[in-house]
């Protein structure tokens, strides 16, 4: 092994020193790594700085490193590599080209950030946190650039422990920031004694470090902040609930927000807020307040949950959709964190009913995501008649979203349902009516309503429920045909979305189960065949379509009634959906003349000279008719006069003539025309030529005028195109 190493080294360095990207020789030293061990490999090829030359080697490691360090120490990464930067750093304030020194310092910075790879599975988590944790403070207070690798670093830490701890943790979850684990067959895992004793350790540390943390937060433009949350969820998630509390309680003082009296009343009863102009302030401070308790709901527990609870539902009264966002985002937390509050969904549902849906998608979707948490508690009771109508305040809303202008809001709304549907049905129920169908027969009811715009909502919310899951349309009695008798109304916009859940319907069922169906999905349909708006007819036809390749034309002229064969015969005859016949006459004309342009072209050598030859053939005014003269223009007087002066120039363009080999010369220039592809150009010499002559007022121009000229024979492509303009 030691010797392939250093053979993939070389290689490595001879490819202009390692900075060439190869992936596959990246990818061998990497597995190298992986399997040796950090320590093993560095001892083979180390990183190494000459801080009186200053050289450096084998730098070409750190982003191979970077990805495949697993399983490694956080004393090795302390005691070596730390150094290492270290040096670099220093070495970087005393050279004085201002290239290498900066090279130095971005040497320092990579040597410092390979922090979370040491971290992934370290070994020595319990033995060494503690004296990590003052490191990472270090780096939090004195190095903002190093800020998001600390914050990898510490999820990476807890996500890895809570897996190996809790079955609702997924590893895979842990092993997003690192997916090259998934080539090898042996991934590393915690044991459970193992990772309670590293939870302990960075329990221990989690106080000073949440401060730290929380500190930055707060002073951090809000785009730096998102590395950040992630952190401070974590170790909130560890951390005893009474170091939670007290951060919070501190959180008014330390951010300075102006409406509270003392440090607890911002979670326990916070002041009214006005809404003019002078609180934007204390809005900004309550949103950024908000959005750091939302990262502390995971550590927090019961009395100090429900202060933090009461402080997001009184964020509700506020006139900022700024405000409301965070609340959204904190409620949506507090709701999955701990389900025992969804159990008020009577009053959240009220509460949220009440405000304006928000416009910006991220509030919309953290408000989507309160729904779904209060719907799937909702429908897992026996909901009495009060309740159950508290959940079609809900549904009401899903379904005016499904109808609405902009894409991004549909998108919203459909996701809302597809992961509501999934969270029902794969859930379990004592109850007498499972919940997913207790849904589906809900969405069912606004098909009876009196307005066209829900029913069409309701069909296309059950357009997308049977896309995930096409098992509805037989699990469900009466499904298929309450849609199929909504084409008996006459709304076009309801029309419309039937035809979209037919057309769903039809794509996702096998042929076997098509079926059984089939008579009536054709015989409800067929009507608006003969209807060309609004696309109607174009929609049948798809769906026509679909059916034929599925069921077999035999099956389905079965089912057609006599009067719609003429559109059956339609469908299966392509060529019967031509109805401007002139388009098609015009476009076979062009596509005869580009033939028989490419039919002259085999004959010459370039294109150029294909052109040439095919419009300077002489004609036989013994097989050719007379052709009928034209009148004179102005136009064509200049180029004639053109053409007298150049006769030495035309005479000396060959020609093939049919039936001979060699080419000849033309003696006349009756018989010849100048190619068109020459006429452009040999103009503006003559033109150019005759601008010189004007300004320099020189060299004379002898323009023959007369008032009638003979035109040239054109050659057979000409005639061929004069014939079907005639035509």
């Amino acid at each position: 092994m030691r010797n392939i190493v250093l053979k993939l080294a070389d290689l490595m360095v001879q490819i202009s020193g390692g900075k060439v990207h190869n992936e596959h020789l990246q990818k061998c030293i990497g597995c190298a790594v992986y399997a040796m061990g950090i320590e093993k490999f560095l001892s083979l090829v180390p990183i190494s700085l000459d801080e009186h030359s200053y050289t450096y080697s084998n730098i070409w490691l750190l982003p191979i490193l970077k990805r495949y360090v697993s399983g490694a120490s956080l004393a090795y990464y302390m005691d070596h590599i730390m150094p290492l930067a270290k040096s670099f750093k220093k070495a970087s304030r005393k050279v004085r080209k201002s290239e290498i020194s900066q090279e130095m310092m971005a040497c320092a910075h990579d040597l410092r950030g390979l922090l979370p790879a040491f971290c992934r599975h370290a070994t020595d988590t319990y033995q060494n946190f503690t004296r990590l944790s003052d490191v990472l403070i270090t780096f939090l207070k004195k190095d903002p650039s190093i800020h998001q690798n600390v914050s990898k670093a510490l999820q990476i830490l807890v996500n890895e422990n809570k897996a190996a701890l809790s079955p609702k943790k997924s590893m895979e979850d842990c092993l997003g920031e690192y997916d090259f684990l998934s080539e090898f067959s042996m991934q590393p895992t915690y044991s459970k004694k193992a990772a309670t004793k590293n939870i302990k350790s960075l329990a221990s540390c989690s106080n000073q470090l949440l401060y730290v943390l929380s500190d930055l937060f707060i002073s951090s433009l809000p785009e730096a902040r998102l590395s950040l949350k992630g952190a401070i969820g974590c170790l909130a998630s560890v951390t005893d609930s009474s170091v939670i509390k007290e951060l919070l309680l501190s959180l008014p003082k330390r951010s300075q927000l102006v409406d509270c009296e003392d440090e607890a009343k911002v979670l326990s009863s916070p002041g009214e807020v006005d809404s003019d102009q002078s609180d934007l302030k204390g809005c900004s401070q309550r949103c950024l307040i908000l959005e750091m308790v939302s990262c502390l709901v995971e550590g927090a527990k019961d009395d100090l949950l429900e202060k933090i609870y009461n402080l997001t539902i009184h964020s509700f009264q506020e006139s900022d959709e700024s405000v409301h966002h965070e609340a959204y985002n904190t409620l949506s937390k507090i709701l999955e964190e701990n389900p025992c509050f969804s159990s008020r969904y009577v009053e959240l549902i009220d509460l949220l009913h009440g405000l304006k849906p928000p416009t910006a998608i991220t509030s919309l979707r953290s408000r989507y995501s309160c729904f779904r948490l209060l719907m799937v508690h909702a429908m897992k009771d026996n909901l009495e008649e009060e309740e159950n109508s508290k959940v079609f305040l809900i549904l009401n809303e899903i379904i005016l979203t499904l109808k609405d202008g902009k894409d991004e809001t549909r998108k919203e709304a459909y996701d809302l349902l597809l992961n509501l549907s999934s969270t029902l049905r794969d859930s379990s129920c004592v109850g007498s009516i499972e919940p997913y169908h207790k849904l589906v027969s809900m969405i069912m009811g606004y098909l009876s309503g009196s307005s066209p715009h829900i029913k069409s909502g309701a069909v296309s919310a059950l357009s997308v429920l049977v896309y995930q899951d096409t098992s509805l349309l037989i699990s469900v009695s009466g499904l298929v045909p309450s849609l199929l008798s909504l084409l008996q109304t006459k709304d076009v916009e309801i029309i419309k979305a039937v035809l979209g859940f037919v057309k769903v319907m039809v794509s996702s069922l096998q042929a076997r189960e098509l079926q059984n169906i089939l008579s009536d999905v054709i015989t409800e349909i067929l009507p608006w065949s003969s209807v060309s708006r609004n696309h109607f007819r174009s929609k049948v036809t798809v769906i026509f379509e679909i059916l034929l390749r599925k069921c077999g034309s035999a099956a389905v002229k079965l089912v057609t009634p006599e009067k719609y064969k003429f559109f059956l015969k339609t469908v299966l005859e392509p060529s019967c959906y031509i109805q401007n016949g002139m388009q098609i006459h015009e476009g076979l004309i062009k596509v005869y003349i580009m033939v028989s342009i490419d039919l002259q072209n085999r004959h010459g050598k370039s294109s150029e000279a294909v052109t040439k030859d095919s419009e300077n053939i002489p004609q036989d005014s013994s097989t050719k008719r007379p052709e009928r003269r034209k009148p004179v223009r102005a136009a064509t007087l200049d180029k004639d006069s053109i053409k007298s002066n150049k006769r030495k120039r035309d005479n000396k363009f060959e020609t093939v003539k049919p039936g001979q080999k060699e080419p000849f010369k033309s003696t006349s220039n009756d018989g010849l025309r100048l190619p068109k592809r020459s006429r452009p150009e040999e103009s503006r010499k003559s033109k150019k030529s005759g601008n010189k002559s004007f300004i320099g007022g020189g060299g004379k121009r002898n323009v023959k005028m007369s008032s009638t000229q003979n035109f040239k024979a054109p050659s057979k492509s000409h005639k061929l195109k004069r014939k079907f303009q005639r035509n």
